[in-house]
């Protein structure tokens, strides 16, 4: 007879495992996100001043950005 009772605990410690990634995962992003906020905040000033034309992206989205790019980096190699 076989046992899938070990399947079942397995799935469930995947589960666990994968929630608990993803909120590991949020708290790196939103660390980066405020770290990187008055970074991204100053060279958008910056080169406001500099070229005297508003820059592509503006400083929220230029964070949102690089915590996008820096955050799996932690997380996969």
């Amino acid at each position: 007879m076989t046992d899938f009772t070990n399947d079942v605990s397995w799935a469930a410690h995947e589960n666990k495992s994968a929630r608990d990634s993803s909120t590991e995962y949020k708290v790196y992003f939103t660390l980066i996100l405020l770290a990187a906020l008055p970074i991204c905040t100053l060279l958008w000033a910056y080169s406001l001043v500099r070229n005297v034309a508003l820059p592509e992206q503006g400083p929220i989205r230029k964070a949102w950005s690089e915590a996008q790019s820096i955050t799996p980096r932690i997380f996969w190699g």
